[in-house]
């Protein structure tokens, strides 16, 4: 009776193993991509696995969304992921970069940055970290571009971009070789493009728009985008930029319309799409191919739109939502909201392939 019930549990797994590996029970899906999403009022950090669209880890950023005797405030904004994966490096807000140990999902570093550490890129070689941060090291305090060793998790080089609150930060992008860095004012039509071996600015682009929310780099570095208005005297009209990385000059203007407001853009993995949210839920798709508005997704009505992503098979837009403290999953096949992933007030969002 002993050998036969070994044998029997033996044949029961054999068996079990058998389904599954012929789809008789109910697989898993393969992680094909992750998701990180920075959560800006409850100090923390997700990893979502792509297409389970399941939130696997929660990792504290800081100890508190509030300021007390002893505890770190940190209030999350954005997130960038270093090309293997093994590494996310989060902006607080408040005064600091979080490095992720995205293995054993535990924070490793935490990184001095200046006041209000907003946007934040890596190389492609993974070697440098660029945020957009406020310096006040002089008077007045400048809007500048902190750079990041990832060697050493020290800030190395400090590039002032121009007077705070004159100029202030919002967007960053940079080059697939990684031979330039980009960034743009919110409140003035400049687009600085800085050589990211001399780390010193190289040009200053102005664009039609005059306040850019956020810009992006066409997988081919040859085109950057901004997104902003051109303030009217009853309402203003939101336009893409389209600039061009060999003469830095703008090339042309794409209109978005005046009955929104731009938030942030995303390129699609081929360059054929720009994904532009809004405050009023929507999200613009713009044929960059064109140079025209081609469609809009109501996401969320009433309720603003923040970050986006787009998976790198350039199937889905991951678009967060702190209002309805939701992630939503939209196709770029058919335009449509396909779910809505629960999430505690969700701000910045990156994808990598899975690793």
């Amino acid at each position: 009776m002993k050998y036969h019930f070994v044998l029997c549990s033996m044949c029961v797994l054999c068996l079990s193993l058998m389904l599954s590996a012929c789809g008789g029970g109910a697989p898993m899906a393969k992680t094909v991509a992750v998701a990180y999403v920075a959560h800006s009022q409850s100090h923390s950090m997700s990893i979502i696995n792509i297409p389970a669209d399941q939130t696997v880890s929660t990792i504290e950023i800081g100890d508190s969304s509030v300021t007390t005797g002893t505890a770190t405030q940190s209030s999350p904004q954005n997130v960038a992921v270093s090309p293997d994966g093994s590494r996310a490096y989060v902006t607080d807000g408040i005064s600091s970069v979080w490095v992720v140990d995205t293995q054993s999902r535990a924070v490793v570093a935490t990184i001095p940055a200046g006041t209000s550490p907003q946007g934040v890129v890596i190389s492609p070689d993974a070697k440098n970290v660029y945020v957009t941060t406020i310096t006040c090291g002089t008077s007045p305090c400048a809007s500048s571009v902190e750079v990041i060793d990832t060697a050493t998790n020290a800030v190395t080089t400090t590039i002032p971009i121009g007077n705070a609150p004159i100029v202030s930060l919002l967007g960053i992008a940079i080059s697939p070789d990684g031979a330039r860095v980009y960034v743009a004012s919110g409140n003035s039509n400049g687009v600085w493009a800085i050589d990211t071996s001399t780390k010193s600015i190289v040009a200053t682009i102005h664009t039609t728009n005059s306040n850019s929310a956020d810009l992006a780099i066409s997988p081919d570095g040859s085109r950057v985008y901004t997104i902003g208005p051109i303030i009217g005297p009853f309402v203003d009209t939101y336009f893409v930029d389209v600039i061009n990385t060999q003469t830095n000059a703008q090339t042309g203007s794409i209109l978005l319309g005046n009955q929104d407001v731009a938030v942030r853009m995303a390129i699609s993995p081929d360059g054929g799409n720009a994904y532009v949210t809004t405050e009023g839920g929507r999200v613009w798709i713009v044929d960059t191919t064109r140079n025209a508005l081609m469609s809009t997704i109501t996401v969320s009505p009433g309720s603003g739109l923040h970050g986006l992503a787009v998976t790198p098979d350039g199937t889905r837009v991951y678009v967060t939502c702190g209002n309805t403290n939701s992630i939503y999953v939209l196709s770029t096949t058919t335009n449509e909201v396909l779910a809505a992933i629960p999430s505690d007030y969700p701000i910045g969002v990156a994808i990598s392939g899975a690793n």
